[in-house]
């Protein structure tokens, strides 16, 4: 007699439950990112923080050596250029 009203409204508070619980979790997981972005940016050091300071030396490191690189072909396509339109 129950089963045609209980299943769904099981059903339908099981997933409520499991929204709510991910909601949940979504909003700690922002809460303690924001911590850690605070504290980093602060200077405190919280853990894993060496590991985006290399990361960022990495990309420093690589932007540098692209930029060196752009400029040595970029002078490198100055001379082809003149060298195949003499007149231009």
């Amino acid at each position: 007699l129950l089963s045609p009203v209980s299943i769904p409204v099981g059903a339908l508070l099981f997933v409520t439950f499991l929204g709510l619980l991910s909601a949940g979790l979504f909003v700690a997981a922002v809460v303690f990112g924001a911590l850690w972005f605070y504290n980093y940016l602060n200077g405190r050091r919280p853990p894993g923080s060496d590991q985006v300071d290399y990361a960022r030396m990495r990309i420093v490191d690589t932007a540098n050596h692209v930029k060196d690189y752009a400029k040595e072909y970029g002078g490198y396509l100055q001379g082809n250029k003149q060298d195949a339109a003499p007149g231009a």
